[in-house]
């Protein structure tokens, strides 16, 4: 936290910084702290969590387990009320049953991400999960990714709606995307395009 705190004084609140991607082993007190008090930080935050499951987080090795997870997004919406929170999202790893899926679904449902990265799980060369014999089927997956997917897109209109009304700051990066010069896009501190 202290390269966060200085990086804070150097910046003085002329530039954003934003935090993003730790394991959820190194959200502490401390840094929970670090978002909610430094002006220059951002409040949003990448926490990959992959699986809702702890039996698949632990054939994952992924070090961390369901309870431990919302214990962080706890603590760091405890810190941080307005703090948007994305996250990777893997369906179909090796042995993943339909409980364990729907583990994932209500981990989602609970935590209430502003968005996620997800994808069907893919075999990797030389890695553990490629020998294992326990392989979800490529429809299966399919089906789980567009369920997964749908819920998504519901929970991110649901956080979105929050700001109808609401005046934010935008960090304005680039004209639309079609290329209407008079439009412009960028982003708000929730990492949120406008």
């Amino acid at each position: 936290m202290e390269l966060l705190r200085k990086i804070d004084h150097i910046v003085d609140g002329a530039v954003r910084v934003r935090f993003t991607s730790p394991h959820p082993a190194d959200v502490t007190e401390e840094l929970a702290e670090a978002i909610a008090g430094l002006p220059s930080l951002c409040e949003h935050i990448h926490l990959p969590v992959q699986s809702g499951s702890d039996e698949i987080l632990r054939r994952m090795k992924r070090g961390y387990g369901r309870d431990e997870y919302l214990e962080k997004v706890a603590l760091l919406r405890t810190k941080t009320p307005g703090l948007a929170i994305t996250t990777d999202i893997i369906v179909g790893f090796p042995g993943e049953t339909e409980e364990d899926f729907q583990e994932t679904l209500g981990l989602m449902q609970t935590v209430g991400y502003d968005g996620a990265f997800m994808f069907k799980y893919s075999p990797r060369p030389h890695t553990p999960a490629l020998e294992m014999s326990d392989q979800v089927p490529e429809e299966i997956k399919g089906r789980r990714l567009e369920q997964a997917l749908g819920l998504l897109n519901q929970l991110s209109l649901e956080r979105n709606r929050a700001y109808l009304g609401r005046t934010v700051e935008v960090l304005v990066d680039r004209e639309d995307v079609k290329g209407d010069h008079a439009r412009l896009a960028g982003r708000t501190r929730q990492n949120k395009i406008v």
